[in-house]
């Protein structure tokens, strides 16, 4: 079942004072697979050398210049380099008619994630949307939908209690996405807060999430199976 999420808001670049700050907008929508919910903490999963976690995600957001995905976990923050076909997706003429999937996250024990996502038009889309989804790389489907799917690549980092205050950065409601971490990266790293950076993302004062760095040294920056609680 899709939801629809908040409209996505366009910003500049800002310098200031020899920062790139970058504001992260919300991505259209999320399309949701049913499976069972749960904290990070009381979902977690052992099995061979890697355990399974639920990650509580409340925003999925990519960075104005469109160089960034980054999904807002209560955890973990995952950011991602933003593929050609997402960048495509936040075109005012196609962000309404797109909803996103993202399948389980893969971490290693670097803190390395990899991931797949699904990109999906109905086929209800005007004939003008699908020509540019089309030219975007979207494929048509039998059933008149259009398709994308691709991979992701990044890394994780502790949430470090930062989470979206504004409403245009929220989903309208929170997915659980499923994580599969080596044992190394998983509940160890969860117990020991030194072994996961801090997340390049931060809280500005009206609530904003923004994407800070240096310049030069581009933090980049992330998705999975969800479903809504």
């Amino acid at each position: 079942m899709a939801h629809n999420a908040a409209d996505i808001i366009l910003v500049n670049d800002k310098l200031t004072m020899n920062h790139l700050r970058r504001k992260l907008i919300l991505v259209g929508g999320i399309a949701a697979i049913p499976m069972s919910s749960g904290c990070l903490t009381a979902a977690m999963m052992s099995g061979g050398d890697r355990e399974n976690y639920y990650e509580k995600v409340g925003s999925v957001l990519i960075s104005a210049d469109g160089k960034t995905l980054a999904v807002i976990g209560k955890e973990h923050h995952y950011l991602f380099d933003a593929p050609e076909a997402i960048k495509a997706v936040i075109a005012p003429d196609l962000r309404d008619v797109v909803n996103v999937h993202f399948q389980t996250f893969s971490v290693d024990s670097a803190q390395r994630i990899t991931g797949g996502y699904t990109l999906n038009i109905g086929k209800t889309a005007s004939a003008e949307q699908k020509e540019k989804a089309i030219a975007a790389g979207f494929k048509p489907l039998p059933t008149g939908n259009l398709n994308f799917t691709g991979k992701l690549s990044g890394t994780r980092y502790s949430a470090n209690g930062i989470q979206a205050e504004n409403a245009t950065q929220k989903l309208r409601k929170e997915y659980t996405i499923n994580v599969s971490a080596e044992k190394s990266a998983g509940a160890k790293a969860i117990s020991q807060a030194g072994k996961l950076l801090a997340t390049p993302v931060t809280l500005a004062a009206d609530g904003v999430l923004i994407l800070v760095a240096v310049p030069l040294l581009l933090v980049i920056g992330i998705s999975s199976a969800a479903s809504s609680n």
